[in-house]
Protein backbone atom coordinates (compact mmCIF):
# COMPACT_ATOMS: atom_id res chain seq x y z
CA UNK A 1 0.00 0.00 0.00
CA UNK A 2 1.20 3.06 -1.00
CA UNK A 3 1.84 5.97 1.46
CA UNK A 4 0.21 9.22 -0.51
CA UNK A 5 1.64 12.33 -0.20
CA UNK A 6 -1.73 14.61 1.37
CA UNK A 7 -2.43 17.78 -1.28
CA UNK A 8 -3.40 20.97 0.06
CA UNK A 9 -6.26 22.86 -2.05
CA UNK A 10 -6.66 26.34 -1.98
CA UNK A 11 -9.61 27.98 -3.66
CA UNK A 12 -9.86 31.71 -4.24
CA UNK A 13 -9.27 34.23 -6.93
CA UNK A 14 -6.07 34.10 -5.75
CA UNK A 15 -5.23 30.40 -5.95
CA UNK A 16 -6.46 28.35 -8.48
CA UNK A 17 -5.48 25.08 -9.16
CA UNK A 18 -6.67 23.77 -12.60
CA UNK A 19 -8.25 19.93 -12.77
CA UNK A 20 -5.09 18.54 -15.08
CA UNK A 21 -2.56 20.29 -12.59
CA UNK A 22 -4.27 18.65 -9.75
CA UNK A 23 -4.21 15.34 -11.45
CA UNK A 24 -0.35 15.79 -12.42
CA UNK A 25 0.51 16.37 -8.48
CA UNK A 26 -1.71 13.11 -7.27
CA UNK A 27 -0.49 10.78 -9.95
CA UNK A 28 3.25 12.12 -8.64
CA UNK A 29 2.72 11.78 -5.13
CA UNK A 30 1.11 8.18 -5.70
CA UNK A 31 4.19 6.94 -7.37
CA UNK A 32 6.61 7.71 -4.24
CA UNK A 33 7.24 6.07 -1.47
CA UNK A 34 9.09 7.15 2.00
CA UNK A 35 12.62 6.81 2.13
CA UNK A 36 14.89 5.88 5.49
CA UNK A 37 18.27 6.33 5.83
CA UNK A 38 20.42 3.53 7.64
CA UNK A 39 24.07 4.10 8.41
CA UNK A 40 26.08 1.46 9.70
CA UNK A 41 29.49 1.05 11.11
CA UNK A 42 31.62 -1.06 13.21
CA UNK A 43 29.20 -2.09 15.33
CA UNK A 44 26.15 0.39 15.42
CA UNK A 45 23.10 1.57 13.35
CA UNK A 46 22.05 5.39 12.94
CA UNK A 47 18.55 4.70 12.14
CA UNK A 48 15.28 6.37 12.64
CA UNK A 49 13.77 5.46 15.82
CA UNK A 50 9.99 5.29 14.36
CA UNK A 51 8.74 5.40 10.89
CA UNK A 52 4.93 4.87 9.47
CA UNK A 53 3.77 1.42 8.17
CA UNK A 54 3.54 0.93 4.31
CA UNK A 55 5.39 0.54 1.33
CA UNK A 56 8.98 2.18 2.58
CA UNK A 57 12.67 2.12 0.95
CA UNK A 58 15.82 1.42 2.89
CA UNK A 59 18.58 2.95 2.29
CA UNK A 60 22.07 1.03 3.97
CA UNK A 61 24.91 3.38 3.81
CA UNK A 62 28.10 2.15 5.26
CA UNK A 63 30.20 4.18 6.57
CA UNK A 64 32.50 1.04 8.00
CA UNK A 65 35.39 -0.77 7.09
CA UNK A 66 33.73 -4.22 6.86
CA UNK A 67 30.85 -5.87 5.06
CA UNK A 68 27.31 -5.09 6.39
CA UNK A 69 23.93 -5.59 5.54
CA UNK A 70 20.53 -4.85 7.49
CA UNK A 71 18.24 -7.72 8.29
CA UNK A 72 14.87 -6.40 9.23
CA UNK A 73 12.59 -7.94 11.95
CA UNK A 74 9.31 -8.08 13.30
CA UNK A 75 8.85 -8.83 16.71
CA UNK A 76 5.50 -10.53 17.45
CA UNK A 77 3.16 -11.66 20.28
CA UNK A 78 4.11 -8.18 22.55
CA UNK A 79 7.57 -9.60 22.17
CA UNK A 80 10.73 -6.64 23.33
CA UNK A 81 14.26 -6.05 21.96
CA UNK A 82 14.83 -7.51 25.57
CA UNK A 83 13.13 -10.53 24.92
CA UNK A 84 15.24 -11.16 21.74
CA UNK A 85 17.99 -10.40 23.62
CA UNK A 86 17.58 -13.20 25.79
CA UNK A 87 16.66 -15.72 22.51
CA UNK A 88 19.80 -15.28 21.34
CA UNK A 89 21.81 -16.13 24.45
CA UNK A 90 21.63 -19.59 23.23
CA UNK A 91 23.52 -20.08 19.82
CA UNK A 92 22.01 -23.09 18.84
CA UNK A 93 18.43 -22.63 19.81
CA UNK A 94 16.02 -22.25 17.32
CA UNK A 95 15.03 -18.75 15.95
CA UNK A 96 11.64 -17.93 18.22
CA UNK A 97 8.09 -18.35 16.45
CA UNK A 98 7.81 -14.58 17.78
CA UNK A 99 10.67 -13.39 15.20
CA UNK A 100 9.08 -13.32 11.77
CA UNK A 101 11.81 -12.01 8.72
CA UNK A 102 10.68 -9.29 6.99
CA UNK A 103 13.93 -9.12 4.16
CA UNK A 104 16.42 -5.48 4.03
CA UNK A 105 18.97 -4.27 1.89
CA UNK A 106 21.92 -7.51 1.57
CA UNK A 107 25.09 -6.94 1.43
CA UNK A 108 27.07 -3.51 1.33
CA UNK A 109 30.91 -3.53 1.07
CA UNK A 110 32.47 -0.61 2.83
CA UNK A 111 31.86 2.92 0.81
CA UNK A 112 28.58 1.73 -0.90
CA UNK A 113 25.03 2.50 -0.37
CA UNK A 114 22.43 -0.41 -1.67
CA UNK A 115 18.19 -0.05 -1.34
CA UNK A 116 15.64 -2.44 -0.61
CA UNK A 117 12.01 -1.68 -0.48
CA UNK A 118 9.42 -3.18 1.49
CA UNK A 119 5.85 -3.02 2.96
CA UNK A 120 5.99 -2.92 7.05
CA UNK A 121 2.99 -3.65 8.92
CA UNK A 122 2.51 -1.60 12.54
CA UNK A 123 4.56 -3.23 15.08
CA UNK A 124 7.80 -3.65 16.93
CA UNK A 125 11.08 -4.06 14.81
CA UNK A 126 14.53 -4.83 15.14
CA UNK A 127 17.39 -3.81 12.86
CA UNK A 128 20.42 -6.31 13.29
CA UNK A 129 23.55 -7.55 11.10
CA UNK A 130 24.12 -11.07 11.43
CA UNK A 131 27.54 -10.79 8.89
CA UNK A 132 30.71 -11.61 10.66
CA UNK A 133 33.68 -9.93 11.13
CA UNK A 134 37.41 -11.35 8.87
CA UNK A 135 38.69 -14.12 11.35
CA UNK A 136 35.77 -13.77 13.90
CA UNK A 137 32.99 -15.84 13.26
CA UNK A 138 31.18 -13.96 15.71
CA UNK A 139 28.19 -12.20 14.29
CA UNK A 140 27.87 -8.25 14.40
CA UNK A 141 24.62 -8.50 16.05
CA UNK A 142 25.93 -10.19 19.20
CA UNK A 143 28.55 -7.28 19.45
CA UNK A 144 25.76 -4.72 19.48
CA UNK A 145 24.92 -4.17 15.94
CA UNK A 146 21.22 -3.94 16.63
CA UNK A 147 18.54 -1.43 16.93
CA UNK A 148 14.91 -1.31 17.69
CA UNK A 149 12.69 0.41 15.35
CA UNK A 150 8.53 1.20 15.89
CA UNK A 151 6.25 1.50 13.02
CA UNK A 152 3.10 3.56 13.77
CA UNK A 153 0.08 2.76 11.74
CA UNK A 154 -0.37 5.67 9.12
CA UNK A 155 -2.18 9.00 9.75
CA UNK A 156 -2.40 10.38 6.98
CA UNK A 157 -0.14 13.34 7.77
CA UNK A 158 2.92 14.01 6.07
CA UNK A 159 5.94 14.44 8.20
CA UNK A 160 8.30 17.23 8.50
CA UNK A 161 11.47 16.72 6.72
CA UNK A 162 10.47 13.55 5.18
CA UNK A 163 12.05 12.03 1.86
CA UNK A 164 10.41 9.86 -0.68
CA UNK A 165 11.77 8.08 -3.85
CA UNK A 166 10.49 6.79 -7.17
CA UNK A 167 8.26 3.31 -6.31
CA UNK A 168 10.80 0.86 -7.59
CA UNK A 169 8.63 -0.60 -10.98
CA UNK A 170 10.20 -4.23 -11.16
CA UNK A 171 11.27 -6.19 -14.38
CA UNK A 172 12.56 -9.12 -12.75
CA UNK A 173 10.94 -11.53 -10.68
CA UNK A 174 13.35 -13.91 -8.87
CA UNK A 175 11.42 -16.96 -6.42
CA UNK A 176 13.65 -18.00 -3.56
CA UNK A 177 12.57 -21.65 -2.28
CA UNK A 178 14.27 -24.69 -0.38
CA UNK A 179 16.74 -24.57 -2.04
CA UNK A 180 17.20 -22.69 -5.15
CA UNK A 181 16.66 -19.51 -7.10
CA UNK A 182 14.75 -18.59 -10.42
CA UNK A 183 14.96 -15.78 -12.14
CA UNK A 184 11.96 -14.54 -13.95
CA UNK A 185 14.18 -14.33 -17.33
CA UNK A 186 17.95 -13.63 -17.77
CA UNK A 187 19.71 -10.56 -16.01
CA UNK A 188 21.14 -8.17 -19.12
CA UNK A 189 23.89 -5.03 -18.38
CA UNK A 190 22.13 -2.04 -17.28
CA UNK A 191 19.78 -1.02 -14.11
CA UNK A 192 17.33 -4.06 -13.25
CA UNK A 193 14.74 -4.11 -10.59
CA UNK A 194 14.39 -7.43 -9.16
CA UNK A 195 10.67 -8.19 -7.28
CA UNK A 196 12.01 -11.19 -4.56
CA UNK A 197 9.25 -13.30 -3.29
CA UNK A 198 9.99 -16.31 -0.67
CA UNK A 199 8.01 -19.49 -1.60
CA UNK A 200 9.65 -21.01 1.34
CA UNK A 201 8.39 -22.70 4.00
CA UNK A 202 11.98 -21.53 5.62
CA UNK A 203 13.36 -18.10 5.83
CA UNK A 204 15.58 -17.36 2.62
CA UNK A 205 17.89 -14.54 1.55
CA UNK A 206 19.55 -13.54 -1.49
CA UNK A 207 23.39 -12.27 -2.23
CA UNK A 208 23.91 -10.83 -5.26
CA UNK A 209 27.54 -11.21 -5.70
CA UNK A 210 30.17 -10.00 -9.25
CA UNK A 211 32.06 -12.60 -8.88
CA UNK A 212 36.00 -12.12 -9.92
CA UNK A 213 37.04 -13.22 -12.99
CA UNK A 214 37.97 -16.99 -13.42
CA UNK A 215 36.09 -17.69 -9.75
CA UNK A 216 32.99 -19.64 -8.77
CA UNK A 217 30.29 -19.35 -6.34
CA UNK A 218 31.31 -22.53 -4.84
CA UNK A 219 34.66 -19.92 -4.25
CA UNK A 220 33.17 -17.36 -2.30
CA UNK A 221 30.77 -19.74 -0.52
CA UNK A 222 34.56 -21.43 0.50
CA UNK A 223 36.06 -17.86 1.36
CA UNK A 224 32.09 -16.08 3.15
CA UNK A 225 32.04 -20.06 5.50
CA UNK A 226 36.07 -19.84 6.42
CA UNK A 227 36.45 -16.51 8.43
CA UNK A 228 36.64 -14.60 5.20
CA UNK A 229 40.24 -14.82 4.79
CA UNK A 230 42.44 -13.49 2.48
CA UNK A 231 41.08 -11.63 -0.73
CA UNK A 232 37.25 -12.15 -1.47
CA UNK A 233 37.00 -13.93 -4.94
CA UNK A 234 34.10 -11.96 -5.59
CA UNK A 235 32.25 -8.63 -4.27
CA UNK A 236 28.38 -8.28 -3.18
CA UNK A 237 26.84 -6.03 -5.15
CA UNK A 238 22.75 -5.91 -3.71
CA UNK A 239 20.29 -8.67 -2.53
CA UNK A 240 17.65 -9.05 -0.15
CA UNK A 241 18.12 -10.04 3.52
CA UNK A 242 16.62 -12.94 5.22
CA UNK A 243 12.74 -12.80 4.60
CA UNK A 244 9.85 -15.39 5.77
CA UNK A 245 7.84 -17.23 3.79
CA UNK A 246 5.07 -15.60 1.81
CA UNK A 247 6.97 -12.14 2.18
CA UNK A 248 8.05 -9.99 -0.68
CA UNK A 249 10.89 -7.02 -1.12
CA UNK A 250 12.10 -4.88 -4.16
CA UNK A 251 16.22 -4.55 -4.75
CA UNK A 252 18.14 -2.72 -7.99
CA UNK A 253 21.29 -2.97 -9.03
CA UNK A 254 23.05 -2.09 -12.07
CA UNK A 255 24.32 -4.82 -13.82
CA UNK A 256 27.91 -4.38 -15.31
CA UNK A 257 28.92 -7.54 -17.80
CA UNK A 258 30.44 -10.52 -16.20
CA UNK A 259 29.53 -13.51 -13.81
CA UNK A 260 27.69 -13.33 -11.15
CA UNK A 261 26.08 -15.43 -8.40
CA UNK A 262 23.50 -15.73 -6.05
CA UNK A 263 23.64 -17.69 -2.77
CA UNK A 264 22.28 -18.14 0.64
CA UNK A 265 23.55 -18.31 4.38
CA UNK A 266 20.48 -18.80 6.37
CA UNK A 267 20.41 -21.34 8.75
CA UNK A 268 18.74 -24.71 7.83
CA UNK A 269 17.35 -27.21 10.99
CA UNK A 270 20.12 -29.50 10.17
CA UNK A 271 22.44 -26.58 11.66
CA UNK A 272 24.20 -26.24 8.03
CA UNK A 273 23.92 -23.32 5.66
CA UNK A 274 21.07 -23.51 2.73
CA UNK A 275 24.27 -22.90 0.34
CA UNK A 276 25.71 -26.19 1.75
CA UNK A 277 22.28 -27.40 0.54
CA UNK A 278 22.86 -26.56 -2.80
CA UNK A 279 21.34 -22.77 -2.77
CA UNK A 280 23.73 -21.31 -5.17
CA UNK A 281 23.76 -20.68 -8.79
CA UNK A 282 25.39 -18.48 -11.19
CA UNK A 283 24.35 -16.19 -14.49
CA UNK A 284 26.21 -14.37 -17.00
CA UNK A 285 25.15 -10.64 -17.67
CA UNK A 286 26.18 -9.77 -21.59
Amino acid sequence: MLKVVPLALFVGAAAFVSTSSLRDARADAAFKVPLVTVHASEFAFAAPKSITAGQTTFRLVNDGKMLHHLTIMKLEQGKTMKDLAAAMKDPNAPPPAWLVMVGGPNAAVPGSTIEATLDLAAGNYVLACFIPSPGDPTPHAMKGMMAPLTVNAPTGVTQAGETFAPTPAPDVHLVVKDYGFQLSKPITAGKHTIHVMNNGPQDHEAIMIKLAPGKHVADFNKWAMGDMKGPPPGMPVAGMAAMAKGRTGIFTDDFTPGTYALTCYVGAPDKKTHAEHGMSTEFVVK
